[in-house]
């Protein structure tokens, strides 16, 4: 047995072939924990805590340069913030001294000043004035002690509680600390029309027990006007609540200086504290570890200084970066426990995974652990993720789909078997409104990209799915029908005005498109209960067909529109009955042309103006169904009803088919039968005598019973009905272009009592002739007022 088995430790005499074979094992137990190292690095746990421990490294890199740019930049920040502030400051001190001046404008023009240089009795005209001015400083918006209002002509001055001559009013009851009597008696005298605001002061009465009573801390203001050269107002505003009210900052250092660099009020710094000066261009300067903001006022030309200290900026500075230093370095250490624990927990279940995968994989090499184990899980389960998304996606989209559908037929009242789809109706209780997107095309579309319609409204309809689902929470949006939108809005406290103002943006975005479209957008009332949608949903219907009859888009609001009844058209049916069996179409049309200018002058509807057409339509294809005449030429011409849109479109329209039912019954009149001829003839020429048909089948050689037969054959209407119709229409003439009595019109109709005459008058126009004759004035009326 060789040595090296024997023992185990290696002698030191061992010969060379030993120490090779020794060399060679050692070195190849190195190689064997070289590669258990490497296959330990592309274990799960190893790569994800490397991935935890990069993106630490990232994040606190991130940090570390942001914290650097944010150092950079927050000093410029701090100088912007307190910049604003002392701007906030300067327009609303600005926005009260324009104030102040109108307060002190409207003194100059109060009745009372105005009549006290008239006045006999001075001083009772005075006492109202000082009433005035007692409203004035109670007025908390204008901050004022008081104000001294001095008559020029009489040197006599008045406050809110006395009136005394100039010298008396600043010798006793208001003595200045730091300026004499005699300066404010020149002040008050110097001529000129300046106001001007004074320092600081304070003002008491010598005849109060101590020194300091009735001292008040104000701030003069002189103001003048040179169109009132008869009164001068001395205002004293109380600039400490005016101060803290106004000033924007929390510093109190604040100076306010005239226009010629005079300080006039100081806070916090002594105010012999010079003021650096600013150079040109800039807004704040700093000196001696004070930051100096400068604002001047555009009204009064005041300058306002803000003065922060520099430790006040630097000690924010400091402190931040501190708290952000803390916080990086707790968030680093928690992310990396984290990151242990985590890899930890993931790793085994992931290697549960990867076990399962690799039992039943095929490939030996996954078996045998050579294939990396996040590819094996990416190969294997990727497509199933996919698979996964994909189901979801379709099962989402289908259950929107069924939703829509239950809600379709909640709307129209279809009941189905399957109610699950109702729960999710009954589950949003908020109140909600319902709007309705009708689009209507106009001929331009139909004549550019017609056959595009279904594509066209669903890029609409997905577009309004976006918009409203966006602004509106919980909305439900879907097509209804081949041109109907509805929209579920479901709204909470607030969210009237919100839906309003999306609303107004949709329309917007709707107008681009008004060459080729445009929409009725219905809003409805405001419902609380599921198991009113059906009545919604009929509302939204009802306010679609209430548009105005034009080609633009409106928001119809639930009780702005309101439906109007339709016009009495009987007079029209029978005007238009009598030219059409003439073939008179100019005449027709004249008729229809009438009723549209008074459906215009009512703003009736676009459903009006439509079910007009349909009737006008009916009655023209009954026409030519009474004379036997083929109206199929008409049926075209029909069916574009729909497509007419504005009043023009319409009578476009009524032009095309009155004039080709009209072509149609000269064409059919053009046909000579002698029969006819003779008994239409004859019956123009005797309609105001008695008529029969024993009379004119006697002239004619042929019975009464052969004559009514062919003449309603050929016709379309039997004897009396036609030879009635004939003495109406002349009746209606008569009516229309005489001033005949009714009785007399009767009479050379062809009637010989006055109640059959109005009888069967009524039968064909649906009125009486006194009445048809009234309505008849009152079209021209209109007719004449709409031309003027």
């Amino acid at each position: 047995m060789p040595r090296i088995m024997q023992n185990s430790r290696y002698p030191k005499n061992c010969t060379g072939f030993e120490n090779r074979i020794i060399h060679l094992s050692k070195r190849g137990l190195f190689v064997r924990q070289i590669m258990q190292l490497r296959i330990n690095t592309r274990s799960i746990f190893a790569k994800i805590m490397m991935s935890f421990i990069a993106i630490i490294f990232l994040f606190v890199s991130f940090n570390l340069v942001s914290l650097g740019l944010f150092r950079q930049s927050i000093h410029g920040e701090i100088i912007t913030y307190n910049d604003a502030n002392l701007t906030h400051t300067t327009y609303g001190m600005e926005k009260y001294f324009d104030l102040l001046n109108s307060a002190l404008v409207g003194l100059y023009l109060d009745k009372s000043l105005g009549e006290l240089q008239k006045s006999k009795h001075y001083y009772l005209t005075a006492g109202n004035v000082i009433d005035d001015i007692q409203k004035l400083t109670l007025n908390p918006q204008l901050y004022l002690k008081n104000v001294l209002v001095y008559d020029v002509k009489h040197r006599f001055v008045l406050d809110n509680s006395r009136g005394n001559r100039l010298d008396v009013m600043f010798t006793e009851h208001y003595v200045s600390r730091s300026h004499t009597p005699d300066f404010w008696q020149q002040e008050l005298m110097k001529a000129g029309s300046d106001s001007k605001l004074y320092a600081v002061d304070s003002f008491s009465s010598d005849t109060a027990s101590r020194p300091d009573a009735n001292s008040e801390h104000v701030l003069p203001y002189l103001f003048r006007s040179k169109l009132y050269p008869d009164y001068e107002f001395l205002a004293f505003i109380d600039v400490d609540s005016f101060y803290r009210d106004y000033h924007q900052s929390i510093n109190n250092n604040f100076y306010m200086l005239s226009p010629q660099g005079e300080l006039l009020y100081s806070s916090g710094l002594t105010a012999s504290q010079p003021l650096p000066e600013l150079a040109s261009g800039k807004d704040w300067v700093k000196q001696n570890g004070n930051y100096y903001f400068y604002q001047t006022g555009k009204t009064t030309g005041l300058t306002y200084v803000n003065i922060i200290p520099g430790s006040s900026i630097s000690n924010r500075l400091l402190k931040l970066n501190v708290t952000l230093i803390v916080l990086l370095f707790v968030t680093v250490v928690i992310s990396a426990a984290l990151s242990v624990l985590f890899s930890k927990r993931f790793n085994n279940p992931v290697r549960k995974i990867v076990e399962s995968i690799r039992s039943l994989n095929e490939n030996k090499d996954f078996a045998l652990g050579t294939a990396n184990e996040f590819e094996l899980i990416n190969a294997n389960i990727g497509h199933m993720i996919k698979a996964n998304q994909e189901a979801q996606r379709s099962i989402q989209h289908k259950q929107s789909h069924l939703r829509n559908y239950s809600l379709m037929n909640l709307l129209k009242r279809i009941r189905i078997e399957y109610q699950e789809t109702d729960a999710a109706f009954e589950a949003d209780s908020r109140p909600y409104r319902f709007i309705l997107f009708q689009m209507n095309f106009k001929a331009r579309y139909w004549n550019e990209i017609a056959g595009q319609e279904e594509r066209t409204v669903a890029y609409i309809r997905e577009y309004l799915i976006q918009a409203i689902g966006h602004a509106m929470t919980g909305a439900q949006t879907f097509q209804i029908e081949t041109n109907q939108i509805l929209s579920v809005v479901y709204l909470n406290d607030g969210d009237d005005a919100r839906l309003r103002s999306e609303l107004d943006r949709i329309k917007a975005v709707l107008d681009t498109d008004s060459a080729y479209s445009f929409f009725a957008i219905a809003v409805s009332s405001y419902y609380e209960n599921s198991s009113e949608m059906t009545s919604a949903y009929q509302e939204v219907l009802q306010l679609a067909g209430l548009r105005p009859f034009d080609d633009a888009t409106h928001i119809l609001q639930a009780g702005e529109v309101h439906a109007q009844p339709m016009l009495p058209t009987a007079a029209l049916e029978h005007e238009l009955n009598v030219n059409l069996q003439e073939g008179n179409d100019t005449l027709a049309l004249q008729a229809l042309r009438r009723m549209m200018t008074k459906m215009k002058k009512k703003n009736l509807s676009a459903s009006r103006f439509h079910r007009f057409a349909e009737e006008t339509t009916d009655k023209v294809l009954r026409v030519l169904h009474g004379l036997q005449i083929d109206n199929g030429s008409l049926s075209g011409i029909a069916k574009t009803i729909d497509k007419r849109h504005t009043a023009q479109e319409l009578d476009e329209y009524f032009e095309e088919l009155i004039g080709e039912a009209g072509r149609l019954v000269r064409s059919k009149k053009d046909t000579k039968d002698p029969i006819i001829s003779f008994t239409l003839r004859y019956m123009e020429e005797h309609f105001s005598e008695e008529l029969s048909l024993d009379i004119i089948a006697s002239k004619l050689n042929i019975t009464s019973g052969y004559l009514s037969t062919y003449f309603k054959e050929m016709m379309g209407a039997n004897f009396v009905d036609y030879v009635n119709e004939f003495r109406i229409k002349q009746a209606w003439a008569l009516l229309l272009q005489s001033e005949l009595k009714i009785q007399d019109v009767a009479l050379k109709s062809g009637y010989n009592t006055l109640s059959s005459f109005n009888r069967t008058f009524k039968k064909f126009t649906g009125v009486t002739p006194t009445e048809y004759r009234r309505n008849a004035e009152v079209v021209a009326d209109g007719n004449s007022s709409a031309s003027e």
